[in-house]
């Protein structure tokens, strides 16, 4: 698990919320900046283009909703981790448009439980929860782990996603013993060196340290943004095969 190696680098800044103009640090046009406007409560932390959200980042809003995605033209896009009041989830957004199936985590008292909530262009379809009754290795433990959604666990790991001819596709796989969850849609088994946009999170005594960050295969490759609210720190970086080429 790369995630902590990363993250554990850059708990040596912080952000301060009392700055007199909205765009803190960086470079709020094109490159790494952090923006806080205090009038609406708007957060982004993360890469920019021509002066919109483009790129690797984390945006929230006065009422906490936030949003992790590659942003193009200042919206989300691809696959997604967000979280607008109901819980945690993961799903494909098309120019700030949820479609297809997202996942959401359901906070039980009967233990671990997803949601699956399929949109047509932003539109709820169909909502149902997955709740395994029984856990056994090396097995599906809710859903369709074949052809559909389905919820499988082996080795301590669960893995929650959408599968196709018994391949994950994207969701999340959470690693037990380490404390760590991954998100992210992989490329296609032809296509190994493409990158594509991780997410990752991993529980620790100072708090939640989570990353978004491009991937090529299991290494950080591209933009990369650390979020650990509790320690109140926001990081942004760029990764060339797994080394830190350069922090803001």
């Amino acid at each position: 698990m790369k995630t902590l190696i990363l993250s554990s680098l850059f708990f040596l800044c912080a952000v301060s919320f009392a700055q007199e103009t909205p765009c803190s640090k960086g470079n709020c046009q094109n490159g790494y900046g952090f923006y806080y406007n205090k009038e609406t409560g708007d957060v982004y932390h993360g890469f920019y283009k021509n002066g919109l959200y483009n790129g690797v980042g984390y945006s929230q809003n006065k009422t906490s909703d936030y949003y992790y995605s590659n942003f193009k033209e200042g919206k989300p896009d691809g696959f997604t981790v967000y979280d607008e009041g109901e819980g945690r989830t993961s799903g494909l957004f098309e120019k700030g448009i949820k479609i297809g199936d997202h996942i959401r985590e359901v906070r039980s008292p009967q233990g671990f439980s997803r949601e699956l909530i399929s949109y047509d262009q932003g539109q709820v379809l169909s909502r149902n929860t997955f709740t395994p009754q029984d856990i056994a290795d090396a097995t599906c433990i809710s859903g369709d782990c074949f052809d559909d959604y389905g919820i499988y666990f082996q080795n301590n790991t669960i893995i929650s996603g959408k599968f196709e001819n018994g391949r994950f596709t994207y969701g999340e796989m959470m690693h037990i013993e380490t404390k760590t969850s991954d998100f992210f849609m992989p490329p296609v088994e032809t296509e190994q060196h493409t990158p594509y946009f991780k997410f990752s999170i991993t529980m620790t005594d100072n708090g939640a340290n989570e990353a978004a960050y491009i991937s090529v295969g299991p290494k950080a490759d591209g933009q990369y943004i650390l979020v650990n609210m509790k320690q109140n720190n926001f990081v942004g970086a760029l990764f060339k095969d797994n080394q830190l080429v350069e922090r803001y």
